[in-house]
């Protein structure tokens, strides 16, 4: 099983389990090279191989985990994950 099909599995059960942390601790995402898996998902997304609906869930699940793990800004994850970098400017 590749690292996103792993992602989808993770994310359902998360949801499922009302985000439950115990599914959570053997995994770190820090053990993954996020850019690779950034460039990935934008791979997936212009390819249309995945349903929008499941891109932005595997996204929701990479912010929750770099917030859970890491001490990074909530602004600095949001615009890393969903903006390709760019800042994101919230209304």
């Amino acid at each position: 099983m590749n690292f996103l099909d792993f992602l989808r599995v993770l994310a359902r059960q998360l949801i499922d389990s009302n985000y439950n942390d115990e599914i959570l601790e053997n995994f770190s995402i820090l053990d993954f090279d996020l850019n690779q898996i950034k460039e990935e998902l934008n791979f997936i997304e212009g390819n249309q191989i995945l349903d929008l609906e499941e891109i932005d869930m595997i996204r929701a699940l990479l912010v929750y985990l770099l917030m859970k793990e890491t001490e990074l800004h909530e602004d600095d994850i949001y615009s890393f994950i969903f903006s390709k970098g760019k800042q994101i400017i919230w209304n």
